[in-house]
């Protein structure tokens, strides 16, 4: 990502956090719930396959890029040893350090502001997510060849469709609020795998985004 482009992407996140953050805890109006539930199928089917992608045993440490408010972190760490959740947005980490206090999973969460590819991660981890994260990134080979050196055994991402009806509307609606977004096919997710050295073991699409599991080539 461009500097111009990581802080219009950072500028927006930080922006939106608190309001983000409704979707998944449900404390907005009835009316507004009942357009989540319409309208944000495939956030919460993604949330759900991810969890159900992670739950294997031999999955202890996680590493989830652009964690957000950390609402994939804090279910992992009821179960899984390591998490490390990764966002350049400081009003997101601070809503998903507060959670993780109330849920008790402080102590197995490590919370890191900073930009992915100028982060230095110390090991490997089982698994890696990516949820959400290639909307705001242009040109994703860099992180995929760097997510390959970091992972020991799965690499969970979402990916937003082109050409579905939703792409003008978020596309004019993200670039009006100053924050870029990008659609990706199928044919152009699976040359970029190929090319970081990554095997595709689930390719699923659901609702208007894909939902993409992958571990090391070979």
């Amino acid at each position: 990502m461009t500097s111009p482009q990581h802080a219009k992407v950072k500028d927006y996140w930080e922006r939106v956090a608190a309001d983000f953050d409704t979707i998944y805890t449900g404390k907005k109006s009835g009316f507004n719930r009942l357009l989540d539930k319409i309208l944000r199928q495939d956030m919460y089917a993604r949330h759900r396959l991810t969890i159900e992608e992670c739950q294997a045993s031999e999955i202890q440490s996680v590493l989830d890029i652009g964690c957000g408010s950390g609402r994939f972190c804090l279910p992992l760490a009821q179960t899984k040893a390591r998490i490390v959740g990764l966002d350049f947005s400081a009003p997101m980490l601070e809503i998903a350090r507060r959670e993780a206090e109330k849920a008790g999973v402080a102590a197995k969460c490590e919370f890191r502001e900073g930009d992915f590819m100028k982060t230095d991660l110390t090991g490997s981890f089982d698994a890696i997510l990516a949820i959400g994260l290639f909307d705001y990134i242009r040109e994703p080979a860099s992180f995929l060849l760097k997510i390959r050196g970091l992972m020991k055994q799965k690499f969970i991402a979402t990916w937003p469709m082109l050409w579905t009806w939703r792409v003008v509307p978020r596309w004019i609606r993200l670039n009006m609020q100053g924050c870029p977004v990008y659609f990706f096919t199928p044919s152009g997710i699976r040359d970029l795998y190929r090319r970081a050295g990554l095997t595709i073991v689930r390719f699923e699409r659901i609702g208007k985004i894909y939902f993409v599991v992958a571990q090391p080539a070979g």
